[in-house]
């Protein structure tokens, strides 16, 4: 009668070699799991409690505590937020930057010479390229032509256009009094001896 042998021997050593595996299969993957917990909690969120409390709920609970925390865990990485945080900001770049006209407040680009609504002038233009000058610019950046102050538009502050302040002549000081010259003694001594001979001849 032919028997076939038992790997291992008997099933009894064949269970316990199935065991070890087994046993050592789950505590690898338990131990995957504490670490997978451990770095994806600290790509989460920056605090030493969550950092140290989400591994240990992993390691004291397996599977029921790595359900856990796969619920309260934060929904977003810190890259995440960060990148997030990116675009928030260049959005309100974007917003800040956008001008609106000073005639009928509706929305222009930065390089319009009129507004295409209203025909408000914005900007003007170079003389020698043609491109929209700023209005503190003292020269064109594109051509380095030098622009002429009279061709500047009013400065707009807070979506106003503010008029040219002309500046009015200073008053003018006025002319002394003139003053009358005093009569020279020896002409008033003159005039009186002459005085006394013409009537000393009318009396002879």
């Amino acid at each position: 009668m032919f028997l076939v042998s038992w790997p291992g021997g008997s099933w009894q050593t064949t269970a316990v070699y199935v065991a070890v595996i087994f046993a050592t299969y789950v505590a690898a993957f338990w131990l995957t799991l504490v670490f997978w917990t451990a770095r994806d909690i600290r790509q989460r969120s920056s605090s030493p409690a969550a950092q140290i409390g989400a591994p240990l709920i992993v390691l004291f609970g397996f599977l029921p505590g790595h359900w856990l925390y796969l619920i309260m865990r934060p929904r977003y990485t810190r890259a995440q937020l960060y990148a997030r945080a990116l675009e928030e900001e260049a959005l309100r770049l974007e917003l800040d930057r956008q001008v609106s006209c000073p005639s009928c407040s509706r929305t222009v680009r930065d390089d319009y010479l009129v507004c295409p609504a209203c025909k408000a002038q914005l900007k003007q233009a170079c003389a020698n390229c043609s491109k929209p000058l700023a209005n503190a610019w003292v020269a064109c950046p594109y051509c380095a032509t030098e622009r002429n102050p009279a061709s500047r538009t009013p400065e707009v502050i807070a979506g106003r256009a503010l008029p040219d302040i002309q500046a009015e002549p200073l008053p003018q000081p006025a002319e002394p009094a003139a003053q009358p010259q005093p009569v020279p003694v020896v002409m008033t001594a003159v005039a009186a001896a002459a005085a006394s001979d013409n009537n000393q001849a009318a009396a002879g």
